[in-house]
């Protein structure tokens, strides 16, 4: 048509040329449940109304910022000028790494100095950074099921395989077993997130030795170097006395990603580190490798004023207080109900068990109440669905009703069966 050659990228389908990559063609064949259940949670709103619509499905920080957010923007304000808001060392300030590297020394022990650590516009984007700088294709990375769906997607932009590790049934943390017999001469790194999305749960001691000791024997064994990696953006909400593990202090070869999207309620800003144990084999390497692929990758460097917030907020946390009156009050609350949730002591989220184990049914009857949750399967634990509490207490309280209807349906129908 007359169209068509005017606009010669605009072509009959049989003639189509392919202009996106297969890798992304595929991706976009696959839906991300977390950012559906939260456009689906949207789409309710404006039929029920924001109040009526109960959305437990994004990560989304709602606690008070802590002061040192609004202190870093006053000094930005006061401060702004061409000078302030320029580039800078591609790890960022050099202050301001001086600041993290001195918070986590006097934490945990740790020797860390400001070349240790590398700003980055978040924990993901240290993670990229880290992977570009130590996989090569053909690289085994291991995980722990339950996880985070995006470690897949960033381990195939390195062409990588990702190796998954199942969880114990009756406890949800990781199979020890099935993590000795994965570990193979391609193993490169292990990534660890506690405390985790989406169980909520802190790994115990126990647990983060047995993946140590199964680490040590391998490269024992093969001769070879494995890096662990502990992603870490939880890292401060932790409740009911739990001890979070150290990894660095565990394992030599670690290195750690941070950001501050939770612990200051600053998801927006995309603000973290990169931090490479000074015990890690070639740590120099490996940190001139990681500044090198910030700005390969496009990134450049982090945010000037994100980095001040970061600064300011490297020991100045939210009141914690805040998540866990909401973890007690919907688990509880769920318990009352005659559902049996998982009882979590990190993070901001809650594993609830499909009481049939359907669990796309039970994502559709918690939907027809306007309780948006996400499915498991996405995480790696079919059956359950994940709910984040990051809400308000009144939108908890207000759902259980909610979910105390959907219960009965189940218990209706078992009652029927028997």
């Amino acid at each position: 048509s007359a169209y068509q050659r005017n606009n010669p990228t605009v072509l009959p389908d049989k003639n189509r040329v392919k202009v996106i990559s297969h890798f992304m063609e595929s991706r976009l064949s696959e839906s991300s449940s977390i950012r559906e259940a939260y456009e689906r949670a949207e789409r309710l709103k404006t039929e029920y109304g924001a109040d009526g619509v109960f959305d437990f499905s994004i990560g989304n920080p709602t606690a008070p910022c802590p002061a040192g957010v609004k202190q870093a923007l006053a000094q930005t304000l006061e401060l702004s000028g061409p000078e302030i808001h320029g580039y800078m060392q591609d790890s960022g300030y050099g202050e301001v790494r001086q600041t993290v590297a001195s918070s986590l020394n006097a934490r945990f022990g740790s020797a860390y100095t400001a070349d240790h650590i590398v700003m980055t516009t978040g924990a993901a984007c240290a993670l990229n950074v880290l992977m570009r700088t130590v996989l090569d294709p053909g690289d085994e990375v291991v995980v722990f099921d339950p996880c985070y769906p995006a470690y897949s997607v960033f381990a195939e932009t390195f062409r990588a395989h990702l190796v998954r590790i199942p969880f114990d049934q009756q406890t949800m943390l990781p199979d020890l077993v099935a993590l000795e017999r994965a570990l193979t001469d391609k193993t490169k790194m292990v990534l660890v997130n506690t405390p985790h999305n989406p169980t909520g749960l802190v790994y115990p001691r126990e647990t983060a030795e047995g993946i140590v000791e199964a680490l040590n024997a391998q490269c024992a064994q093969t001769g070879q170097e494995i890096m662990l990696v502990s992603d870490e953006p939880y890292r401060e909400l932790v409740y009911d006395d739990a001890e979070n593990p150290w990894w660095p202090a565990l394992y030599k070869n670690t290195a750690v990603v941070y950001s501050w999207s939770k612990a200051a309620s600053v998801a927006g800003e995309r603000i973290g580190y990169l931090a490479v144990s000074p015990e890690v084999p070639d740590a120099e390497l490996v940190l001139r490798g990681a500044r090198r692929s910030l700005g390969e990758l496009g990134f450049v460097n982090a945010p000037a004023t994100a980095q001040r917030i970061a600064c300011a907020c490297a020991n100045d946390t939210i009141d914690i207080s805040y998540y866990d009156r909401n973890r007690l009050a919907l688990y509880n609350g769920l318990v009352a109900c005659g559902l049996s949730p998982l009882r979590g002591n990190g993070a901001f989220y809650l594993l609830l068990p499909a009481p049939d184990g359907n669990e796309a049914q039970f994502v559709e009857r918690l939907a027809g109440e306007q309780i948006i949750a996400v499915a498991g399967a996405s995480f790696g634990c079919p059956g359950y669905v994940r709910l984040s509490y990051c809400v308000s207490l009144e939108t908890i309280e207000n759902s259980l009703p909610h979910f105390a209807a959907v219960a009965r349906v189940y218990s209706e129908t078992e009652g029927n069966r028997s």
